[in-house]
């Protein structure tokens, strides 16, 4: 019977009629009454159909919406924005499937969407293409996630999740995801169980203080690599994998309970706690290698190397290597030529063998060239490419060489080739003191991707730790610093003075008073033989004004001078005859030199000389003579022949070309910037094959160009660096004098100083030659470049890359202990007692506080100023009676002992038998300011007996200045004119009187009886102002650059580049992050008034060229610039005038600090070149042009090197033409670039 009803029951639940209940006994269905039904229906009808909403339908509610009052422009957009529903982002799509031979919709199926590379920031999102044009990037990518910057994000995003915690079930499982105010509740789950012990949301935080107890883990995560936590782990694998786990294996269980706790840790999120003491333990990112020892067994370290050398290693080397094989990032600095490259070669043969790139960075373009051709040599089996501003060769390369500028492009443009980048190679890192180029090696640092790997080389510096100690804590990885002061060849350096050499620095560094002496006596010697026979001619002209073409050295008409006029009369006999201003060589001073070299077989010299004329001067004063054989000359000819020969037949007879041809044939080169870039890399080949002797060569040479010789040479050690003359730095000296000495040839470098007319200065000599060189120091500075590179991405801000500049390193490397002595300070402040007063005078007590710390701190400052007055010594004078802070805090009266300030302090004698009213004064812990309103009565009440101080009776105190209360109107009051009248003063006295009436109020004097309130208030002060002063220097608002960025922020507001509201580019920003070589928002204001439109491609290219070309500046102010050959010219140089000039009125109403360049755009004649370009790009030779288009009168070299940037701004100009859409500029700028692009501007390189 059962089974029947069962039956019964499963007809029942198949039917799809609505069925009524069976009867129990007949098993016969029941009449349904289905009048409700209808009924039912009726009024789900009638509910539907008939009956009016209360509701209107979208259509009619966008009519009848009333838009908000709101502030701003576009305040209808927000509020339609109020009531529309964001498109949610799609992880995934639909992908149909189709088959047939028609293509019909078969199935379907749902398919992840993967990020790309304008949603992500991540290595795995999608490549963009295999294209050349993706090498570079593009300005529509976003960049790779930098370095250092993924934890500050998560911890960002974790700290907005709801719970802090994740919440664990009966059994031990979570339970409520992260973020989440419950979880899945499953129906058996009885919460209300009070055997379960349920652990609540909101006693999540009070568990967690007691497990931190419990395990000392203080909040912060147990950490994976823990000892303890991996000896568990260890136990339970091997427990694991030697026990049979059965159904009823109690044993087992109570074994695993054994290492499993009841209450499990829990490892909450990252917190502000967490943070900081996960800070705490890491600051110490840069470490120190010890050199001072030898890897014996560096074969057996390193069993399998990438390369070998046919020579040992020096031991920097090999720690630099070894370092390397265990994937750390080094800072390797050493001396010119010790050999840093081989670090440099190990780096790429690792890439190599792990097949990815390394990429190698250089800080000048000809560098770049030399190193490709050095690197093709080296590495034969290794693919080695070069990409430039206007060249790219086997981009795809392992080895890839490029100007630091390109690696930054490629970086912010997100380059698909940094995915497989291991190693970034920075040689020459001290040009980050490079004014101008400085932040480009500062912003590639902060934007590399964290699985690069980071190898510097560097000259000596004297701060490579605090550097590497930057790069470390931005990058959040070890770097070890390896600096070894070794030079491979030892210097030995000499003075010429006239025709002999005298040794003043020896091969240990050390300074020869001897050498020093003889050779100032060799120029005392002279002096005398020039006093008698300058007084005999100042006998027999004495008293003579104006004689035609003489008079005295220093008249204004001196026969070294050829002046017209006599001198004034008067002599410099006191000090003898000075006999030029500058102590410039004579006719014969070069000949005696380089004979000198020949005969002690001192050749090849390098001759570094600071001026471009110069050079071209003293080289010219060697005509008479010859350092090549036959054979050095015939292979000199055929090299320049064959080097040549891919010049047209009228280039190949420039004047510059054929004057440097009969000089090289004798062994004899210049090397400086005026040169064509054939010609110099004619002449760096040639240096290196030994067939010049003698090369006079500006310092350009000496920047990382890697070729040594025997002998170098200053002509001075003064220099011009554009703003006046000034002695070579340290750095300078060092980095020029390390070409001496060739290792592997030479036992010992010589350097010789040329002294021609008078001794050289001893200070000078030694600061220069002796000296520590220059400290590394951040050049990092706001451009608007990258403001806008930056607002593009939105992941990434502009105080995130302003923080992580090295400028900021000493103040954000504080910032952990900062943040915990916050924590601690506010503990101790909580820790505080209450203060039992009323309101009212709590207020009281907190004005004399804040009252009296503004007048200490005013009147430390004025003090400090009165030291460095002159009146310093009458004020601070012995015998003089002060009042004092001493260490408790109480004021004490003292005597200055004397009169010298050393450090901001004074030494004081103090009184230490002291009156009963003084013993009781003093035992109380009032901190209160002194009251000069009680005036002597403080003195002569309180320290009766200061000036009957016996022996014994007196102690003596050294005072800091900022401690000094008053100083007695005895002698000089500080109220009577002492101290100049200016702000601070006066806010000095406006504190102080206001002091001085709370003072005076018998209920304040009351008050201040109370002396445990007025400590404590004083405490709590105290300790809230020490907080709000930490808060605020960890804060945003502390950064040094950001009120310049804000200011310029403003100007890109104002000119629409960004918009006001919401600081995402607009389109002319996007056109401004195409032009990365400079003047971005003058030449996006040209594109965008579309003036270009109406030029010719060669009028558009001349006109550019002001761009380029620097300029001269005149010295007369009254001298006119260049005028340009045509009307047309004419105006397209006045628009680009009148747009800087509203461009630089905007940035002085924001008050933008422009740079140096910036501000005198106008001032100097920048428009000198576009003759000269206009009629390159129409077609005429390079040799007519300098006949007689050369308006500046500019050397050969600087104009190929202003047609050649020009090729790179007229393609940043045409992808800016495609962002706008305007395809006759885009047009224009393809066909400028054919026109300027031939002949000996564009003459391939000799290197590649």
């Amino acid at each position: 019977m059962k089974s029947l009803d069962k039956l019964y029951e499963g007809l029942a639940e198949l039917s799809p009629v609505d069925d009524a209940p069976l009867d129990p006994e007949t098993k016969i269905q029941a009449v349904k009454d289905t009048s409700d039904i209808e009924q039912k229906s009726n009024d789900e009808l009638k509910e539907k159909f008939l009956t009016p909403s209360h509701q209107l339908p979208w259509n009619l509610l966008n009519e009848f919406y009333e838009i908000p009052k709101l502030k701003g422009e576009k305040r209808a957009e927000v509020g339609i924005s109020l009531i529309n529903v964001p498109t949610l982002l799609n992880r995934t799509s639909i992908r149909f499937k189709r088959g047939g031979i028609h293509g019909s919709i078969v199935s379907f199926e749902e398919e992840y969407v993967a990020d790309d590379f304008s949603s992500s920031l991540s290595m795995n999102r999608k490549y963009t293409g295999g294209s050349r044009l993706n090498v570079k990037g593009n300005t529509s990518n976003l960049p790779f996630l930098p370095g250092g910057l993924k934890s500050t994000i998560d911890n960002s995003n974790e700290e907005t999740s709801k719970t802090k915690s994740l919440h664990r079930d009966k059994f031990g499982l979570f339970d409520i995801p992260q973020g989440f105010q419950r979880g899945l509740q499953l129906p058996d789950y009885d919460v209300a169980d009070p055997q379960v012990p349920v652990l609540s949301i909101d006693n999540v935080n009070g568990t967690l203080e007691n497990l931190e107890e419990l395990f000392d883990v203080q909040g912060d995560y147990v950490d994976d690599n823990d000892d303890d936590f991996n000896h568990i782990d260890r136990e339970v694998e091997t427990i694991g994998s030697n026990t049979q786990i059965t159904e009823n294996d109690d044993d087992f269980e109570k074994e695993i309970s054994q290492f499993v706790p009841k209450i499990s840790i829990i490892r909450p999120a990252i917190a502000s706690s967490t943070l900081l003491l996960q800070q705490k333990r890491k600051t110490n990112w840069a470490h120190v290698v010890d050199l001072d020892h030898k890897i014996e067994n560096f074969d057996e370290l390193i069993p399998n190397p990438a390369r070998k050398w046919p020579f040992e290693l020096d031991i920097f080397q090999q720690e630099a290597v070894y370092h390397l094989e265990q994937g750390d990032s080094v800072f390797v600095a050493a001396h010119t030529s010790a050999g840093k490259t081989v670090v440099a070669e190990y780096a790429i043969a690792m890439a190599h063998k792990n097949m990815t790139k390394a990429i190698y960075t250089s800080p000048i373009k000809a560098l770049s060239n030399q190193k490709f051709r050095d690197f093709k040599h080296t590495f034969k089996e290794i693919d080695v490419g070069v990409i430039t501003g206007d060249v790219q060769i086997n981009p795809e390369a392992n080895c890839l060489i490029m100007t630091t500028e390109i690696l930054r492009s490629m970086l912010y443009r997100g380059s698909d080739v940094i995915r497989d980048v291991e190693f970034v190679i920075f040689d020459e890192v001290h040009y980050v003191n490079d004014v101008d180029r400085g932040v480009v090696w500062e912003e590639v640092i902060i934007m590399l991707p964290d699985h690069v790997k980071l190898i510097l080389l560097s000259a000596t510096v004297p701060n490579t730790l605090e550097f590497a100690s930057w790069v470390g804590r931005t990058k959040q990885k070890d770097i070890y610093v390896i600096s070894t002061p070794k030079r491979p060849v030892p210097l030995e350096i000499f003075i010429f003075a006239k025709d002999t050499p005298y040794k003043v620095i020896d091969s240990n560094r050390n300074f020869s008073e001897i050498g020093f002496t003889q050779h100032s006596d060799k120029f005392n010697k002279f002096k005398d033989k020039s006093n008698n026979d300058f007084n005999k001619n100042n006998n027999t002209e004495k008293n003579i004004r104006g004689v035609r073409g003489s008079g005295t050295m220093n008249g204004r008409g001196s026969n070294i001078r050829g002046g017209r006029g006599g001198g004034r009369g008067g002599s410099n006999l006191g000090n003898g005859p000075r006999f030029i201003k500058r102590d410039a060589p004579t006719s014969k001073s070069w000949t005696t030199l380089v004979d000198y070299l020949r005969k002690k077989d001192l050749l090849p010299a390098v001759i570094f000389v600071f001026s471009k004329k110069r050079c071209e001067e003293y080289a010219e004063s060697l005509s008479g003579f010859n350092f090549s054989n036959s054979r050095e000359s015939s292979e000199i000819h055929m090299f320049i022949d064959k080097a040549v020969s891919r010049l047209k037949k009228e280039d190949r007879e420039l004047p510059q070309i054929l004057r440097m041809r009969e000089m090289l044939k004798r062994g004899i080169a210049v090397h400086h910037g005026g040169l064509l870039p054939i010609i110099k890399e004619v002449v760096e080949i040639l240096f290196s094959k030994s067939l010049i002797k003698v090369l006079f060569a500006t310092e350009t040479f000496a920047m990382g160009l890697n070729l040594p010789t025997r002998t170098v040479v200053f002509s001075s050690l003064r220099k011009h660096d554009g703003t006046g003359f000034r002695d070579l730095l340290p750095g300078e000296f060092t980095q020029m004098s390390g070409r001496a000495g060739r290792r592997g040839l030479d036992k010992i470098g010589t350097v010789m100083l040329m002294a021609y007319q008078q001794p050289l200065d001893k200070m000078s000599l030694k600061q220069v030659a002796l000296g520590t060189p220059t400290k590394l120091s951040s050049q990092f500075r706001l451009t608007y470049a990258m403001i806008l590179n930056l607002l593009r991405i939105e992941a990434l801000k502009v105080e995130d890359m302003i923080k992580r500049s090295f400028g900021e390193n000493s103040s954000q490397s504080m910032l952990p202990e900062q943040q915990l002595e916050i924590v601690k300070l506010e503990k101790d402040l909580s820790m505080l007692p209450a203060i039992d007063v009323s309101s009212e005078n709590l207020t009281i007590l907190e004005n004399i506080f804040m009252l009296t710390n503004n007048i200490t701190e005013l009147q430390a400052s004025i003090f400090i100023s009165l030291i460095r007055s002159n009146k310093s010594k009458k004020i601070f004078k012995r015998d003089r009676i002060i009042v004092f802070r001493d260490e408790r805090g109480d004021s004490v009266v003292g005597v200055i002992l004397n009169d010298t300030v050393v450090k901001n302090s004074i030494y004081c004698i103090v009184a230490c038998e002291l009156s009963d009213k003084f013993q009781g004064y003093d035992n109380r812990k009032t901190k209160l300011f002194f009251n000069p309103l009680f005036g002597e009565r403080f003195i002569n009440e309180w320290f009766p007996k200061w000036n009957v101080c016996k022996k014994n009776k007196i102690s003596i105190q050294n005072v800091n200045l900022n401690n000094i209360e008053f100083i007695s109107h005895e002698f000089v009051s500080v109220t009577k004119g002492v101290v100049n009248k200016n702000v601070k003063e006066c806010e000095y006295f406006l504190h102080m009187k206001k002091l001085q009436e709370l003072l005076v109020d018998y209920n304040v004097v009351d008050l201040m009886s109370q002396n445990d309130n007025y400590l404590m208030v004083s405490q709590k002060m105290m300790l809230s102002e020490k907080i709000e002063i930490l808060k605020k220097s960890l804060s945003d608002e502390n950064l040094e650059l950001l009120p310049e960025y804000n200011k310029r922020l403003d100007v890109l507001k104002r000119l629409d580049y960004v918009n006001s509201e919401q600081l995402t580019i607009n389109l002319k920003g996007r056109v401004a992050c195409e032009i990365n070589s400079g003047w971005e928002l003058i030449i996006t204001e040209l594109v965008f008034d579309n003036f270009l439109g109406g030029f010719s491609s060669e009028e558009i290219v001349a006109l550019l060229s002001c761009f380029v070309y620097d300029g001269k500046k005149s010295n007369n102010k009254d001298e006119e610039q260049t005028k340009l050959s045509t009307p047309r010219l004419e105006k397209g140089k006045e628009k680009i005038c009148s747009i800087v000039e509203q461009i630089m009125v905007i940035s002085n109403e924001f008050r933008i600090q422009l740079t140096a360049e910036e501000d005198a755009f106008l001032e100097v004649d920048r428009f000198a070149l576009v003759n000269t370009v206009y009629e390159w790009a129409r077609g005429r030779s390079f040799k007519e042009i300098m006949e007689y288009a050369n308006d500046a009168d500019e050397s050969e070299g600087t104009i190929v090197r202003v047609i050649t940037f020009l090729d790179e701004i007229c393609m940043q100009v045409r992808n800016a033409a495609l962002i706008t859409g305007d395809s006759a500029l885009h047009s224009k700028m393809t066909d400028a670039q054919e026109k300027i692009k031939r002949d000996i501007v564009f003459c391939a390189s000799l290197y590649l």
